[in-house]
């Protein structure tokens, strides 16, 4: 049982980045970032003045952003 909630515990903190990752991640800067915080568009958490984000939050914000194809019609062009 110990075992499960270790790993539990584990996959929460996998999902935490630093400012930094995100800026270079997603090719910003450090106003983008701040601005996107100031605007509420990305939810954060804030320990000793180190920024953290969920990478859920950041996948969320890109599908909800992105402009291609829905996911059925990608698939007939795979086929």
């Amino acid at each position: 049982m110990n075992e499960i909630k270790h790993y539990s515990i584990l996959y929460e903190w996998a999902d935490w980045i630093d400012a930094q990752d995100v800026m270079q991640k997603l090719h910003i800067s450090v106003r983008t970032l701040q601005t996107w915080r100031t605007n509420g568009l990305l939810p954060y958490s804030r320990i000793s003045g180190k920024i953290y984000y969920r990478k859920s939050d950041i996948l969320s914000i890109l599908q909800k952003n992105y402009t291609g194809q829905s996911e059925s019609l990608s698939t007939d062009f795979n086929e």
